[in-house]
């Protein structure tokens, strides 16, 4: 996982957006550079294998967190194209498993519970969807490998062009969202996430 403000791609930010992301990003850069550290997506050789492993694992954790997303009708509009279970199951029949196959993988026990309120679903999605801007250049080096399926490995760069203005359009909801009693339940719920995929990525 790369790192979730790439300088390129951050967008203009209102003084009330920068406030809520630089205490998110203050609040998560350790976890964050823990994960990035010890997953080290990008080290040599990128395996057909290890990606494929890799897959399995991002499918469990979304299988687990995506349902408790879903019940929160004040976020339907938000969540319109950026659910990603489906692309990981295509990427993964892309890679030899079948459908029965997918649907049998373990799920991440620990992710059931992210998004269970409107402020833990986005403290949740603030990983997830940050894990896009850095993903380009995941997508990019797997562009190179001889393996690489039909299609390409679609996981880590869902958005293509439009990830920026997916990524401005999530900051725009955060604000939206942001109280001085949400913030804390949206940070908490992103270092829970972190922890959670940590334990269950990095391990």
């Amino acid at each position: 996982m790369n790192r979730v403000y790439a300088p390129s791609l951050r967008p203009r930010l209102t003084e009330r957006d920068v406030r809520l992301a630089l205490r998110l990003r203050a609040a998560t850069a350790s976890a964050h550079s823990r994960l990035e550290r010890d997953l080290d997506l990008l080290r040599p050789p990128l395996s057909r294998a290890r990606f494929t492993a890799l897959l399995v694992r991002f499918w469990g954790f979304h299988a687990a967190s995506e349902p408790a997303i879903r019940r929160h009708g004040a976020l339907a509009h938000l969540m319109d194209g950026r659910y990603r279970l489906d692309i990981l199951a295509r990427d993964l029949q892309s890679a030899g498993l079948s459908r029965g196959e997918i649907e049998a993988l373990p799920q991440c026990a620990a992710a059931d519970s992210l998004g269970l309120s409107v402020e833990g679903a986005l403290g949740l999605l603030y990983v997830t969807e940050g894990s896009t801007l850095g993903g380009r250049l995941i997508s990019r080096a797997l562009s190179e490998v001889s393996w690489l399926p039909p299609g390409g490995v679609v996981y880590f760069n869902p958005y293509g062009s439009r990830t920026a203005a997916m990524w401005r359009n999530f900051q725009n909801e955060l604000t939206a969202h942001s109280s001085p009693a949400a913030d804390p339940l949206i940070e908490a719920s992103a270092l829970d996430t972190f922890a959670v995929l940590y334990d269950w990525l990095a391990h």
